[in-house]
């Protein structure tokens, strides 16, 4: 536990960027060594913008992906408070630096994110959380699905509101929002094939993490963690899957992980929160591929690759 209650000094975020030319060996019969070449911008694009597909949780047709509209304002549970404060400091760092603070987080700033650290007597996963568990409650039946498919260490999920576009609440009948009112609190018409009537807010975000498995990882591995986890409604990534860029999701599963958040993570988040946040999922996702690769393409000229 070293690492992990440690000092935790503010370091620099690790910058994984795209993979370099694969290279394999041919058959037996021809022990030559074949150099495939680097995909194309265009390809590369394509590659970024499925790996968003594949980690941001899908959003209902016609939805906006949802993101925080209120200061990012973070609570760890579970350590002592050294370590915690320090996990809490590095979050609010990351919101800051990635533009994720769409308000002054020195104004009501209301804790709206936990990081829990679920002790080894609370047994695996599979105990913390079922169907009953009361804080799967205000989520929906596809998003408790989710939370519960979800494997290894982590559980993580979001709670969300729909809002108008211009961020009014929407009228309730039967206790739930009424999403297809035409128009509610607008003058315009908003609605678009690039855009929603609609945005879906995060109001909370909670991510449990089995406290045995965060043995050997440093305070800043597991903030940035918490952060991907928390700012979008992001999933974790599947043991058997080789992402097509470095991520700090593979935090649990790598035996080299990043250091911290890599060049993909900054572009996903850095431009969720930079977008409309009444834009469809579709624009969302071609965005953070184009920004992914912009970002990447800077970080090879800035080391001279």
């Amino acid at each position: 536990m070293a690492a992990l209650l440690g000092a935790a000094s503010a370091s620099a975020q690790s910058t994984g960027s795209a993979a370099p030319e694969k290279v394999t060996e041919a058959s037996s019969d021809d022990p030559e060594i074949v150099v495939e070449a680097p995909p194309t911008d265009l390809e590369r694009r394509r590659e970024l913008r499925e790996m968003a597909e594949e980690i941001i949780r899908p959003p209902r047709l016609g939805r906006t992906i949802g993101t925080f509209f209120d200061a990012i304002c973070p609570k760890v549970f579970g350590l002592p408070e050294e370590p915690a404060a320090a996990i809490e400091t590095r979050i609010r760092q990351n919101a800051d630096r990635l533009g994720a603070n769409r308000r002054d987080p020195r104004e009501n700033c209301n804790h709206n994110i936990s990081v829990v650290f679920v002790a080894p007597q609370k047994g695996p996963p599979s105990v913390w959380l079922n169907e009953r568990s009361e804080l799967l409650d205000h989520l929906l039946s596809y998003e408790r699905a989710r939370v519960l498919e979800e494997t290894g260490p982590v559980r993580s999920w979001t709670y969300t509101a729909f809002r108008s576009a211009d961020g009014n609440v929407l009228p309730e009948q039967m206790g739930r929002p009424l999403e297809n009112v035409a128009d509610f609190a607008n003058p315009l018409r908003l609605e678009s094939r690039l855009r929603s009537r609609t945005t879906n807010e995060i109001i909370g975000a909670m991510v449990l993490i089995e406290l045995a498995s965060a043995q050997g990882k440093t305070l800043e591995q597991l903030a940035d963690y918490a952060t991907m986890r928390t700012f979008a409604p992001t999933g974790g990534i599947a043991p058997d899957v080789v992402p097509a860029a470095p991520t700090i999701l593979t935090l649990f599963q790598d035996e080299e992980p990043p250091e911290g958040l890599t060049v993909f993570d900054r572009a996903l988040i850095s431009k969720l929160y930079d977008s409309s946040r009444n834009a469809l999922a579709s624009r969302y996702f071609s965005d953070i591929g184009a920004r992914a690769l912009a970002m990447e393409s800077e970080e090879r000229s800035v080391s001279g690759e």
